[in-house]
């Protein structure tokens, strides 16, 4: 994987997958400063929801733009969207464009991890592969620990700015690395400079931003834009995904969907366990965060053990290992909503959680890779990866409306929570179902071409 042409291609790829690691982390961290200089505290939530609007957007366009272009015609316009917006956000002299400069880091970042896994898909052997993904998954751990840190020291030092300007030589440093290695990605058969099709890619992000900006407001006439959302998203979420997918139909179309179930899952119970640890269980924030800490040390632990595995253990029954192990975790949080229970174990859940997040999260792009066309490898991948943010968002979303619909009620914050909470389970436990249905054809013997 580090030898010669492929080796650059490798160290290309992880730091493409770094940078997008920090820059989702350290917006995060450094959102309360921006809102301080720029003002419109309405639109703070909207910093999130703009890019992964445009991730959900750009992903199926990338997918497709590198089986049609080739990965050489679509590597360096996604870099400039992606530094484009990076320059947007520093530069930014009020809210609304900041919004802008986010909207063009998450279509940047959408592009960047079609891209990346497409060529994975094409480039890499079938007993490579695992070890790939396993290594873009440890490339969350340091921007994990460090992100957020170094993103509060600039913001008091420098200032918040830098935040967005900093990643800037790293892009070109990965931009150098990669390109002299793209001649081992297979070139398309037929170069197709034919409009691609963005019609319905952008149908739904406009039919999800209506549905999840819903989802929030606890309000009669909420109901009528919950629906509009519906009839606008739905029909152009069918024209992306594979037919069978609402169906879990064996092969793809279960890989599909199963991407939706994990992600909604995990999503459900992530989003709001720093907020139970702080408001129920009554713990400080930094405490708290040793959970979000130990899950992304033991997420990478769980890939490297899925990685040395995925050759002679079918991937159905990986994937349902790690999903029982998530379920198992979630379990033993929630029971953690019952103060009589001790607190380690929601530690020690959620320590679970990312093992099998590890197993399972790698497993599904790798079944799907078993059985994509020659050719066709980035587009049929990008609907994985497209319902893979659906669920993030999906599960989040639904998630916080529990909570506000508790909140609306007057209820305890606890029961929200537990609403929650019950929404991933729920997901998980259809997803022991449909992981029994993901592809796992063996590979054939070739070799990818030799640095």
């Amino acid at each position: 994987m580090f030898h010669g042409r492929r080796g650059r291609l490798t160290s290309g790829l992880l730091l493409l997958e770094a940078l997008v690691a920090v820059q989702s982390l350290v917006v995060a961290t450094i959102l309360p400063d921006i809102r301080r200089d720029l003002g419109m505290v309405q639109l703070y939530g909207l910093t999130f929801t703009a890019a992964s609007l445009a991730t959900i957007s750009s992903i199926p366009i990338a997918g497709r733009a590198v089986d049609t272009l080739g990965a050489r015609r679509v590597l360096l316009p996604v870099l400039l969207v992606f530094s484009a917006g990076l320059m947007v956000a520093a530069t930014a002299p009020a809210m609304p464009v900041l919004l802008v400069g986010q909207f063009l880091i998450g279509a940047g970042g959408g592009g960047l991890y079609a891209l990346s896994l497409g060529t994975v898909a094409k480039t890499f052997p079938d007993r490579l592969r695992p070890r790939v993904l396993a290594l873009l998954a440890t490339m969350w751990i340091l921007p994990g620990l460090f992100g957020p840190p170094l993103a509060a020291l600039l913001a008091t030092t420098v200032g918040w700015r830098w935040a967005f300007a900093a990643p800037l030589p790293l892009v070109v440093i990965a931009w150098a690395l990669i390109t002299p290695a793209l001649d081992l990605v297979p070139p398309p058969e037929h170069m197709d400079d034919t409009t691609l099709p963005v019609r319905w890619p952008l149908q739904l992000m406009v039919g999800a931003a209506l549905f999840f900006t819903a989802l929030t407001i606890i309000r009669p006439w909420a109901i009528a834009m919950l629906a509009a959302g519906v009839l606008v998203g739905f029909p152009a979420l069918r024209h992306i995904v594979p037919a069978g997918t609402f169906r879990a139909v064996p092969g793809r179309p279960a890989a599909a969907i199963s991407a939706f179930l994990l992600s909604a899952g995990f999503l459900a119970m992530d989003a709001f366990l720093t907020l139970m640890l702080t408001r129920v269980r009554r713990l400080s924030l930094g405490e708290a965060s040793i959970a979000i800490t130990a899950a992304s040390v033991t997420w990478a632990l769980g890939s490297l053990w899925q990685s040395g595995r995925a050759e002679r253990v079918p991937l159905p029954r990986l994937l349902r290992i790690g999903t029982v192990l998530i379920l198992g975790g979630e379990i033993a949080v929630t029971a953690t909503l019952d103060a009589s229970v001790p607190l380690v174990i929601a530690f020690v859940g959620w320590a679970i959680v990312g093992v099998g997040m590890g197993i399972s999260f790698p497993t599904i792009p790798l079944a799907t890779m078993r059985v994509t066309e020659a050719g066709e490898e980035s587009g049929q991948l990008s609907a994985v990866l497209l319902l893979d943010f659906l669920g993030v968002a999906t599960g989040a979303g639904l998630a916080g409306s529990a909570v506000a619909v508790a909140k609306a009620v007057e209820a305890p914050l606890v029961r929200g929570i537990a609403g929650a909470f019950a929404i991933g389970l729920v997901a998980l436990l259809v997803l022991l179902w449909t992981a029994g249905r993901i592809p796992d054809r063996p590979a054939a013997p070739e070799e990818a071409p030799t640095p």
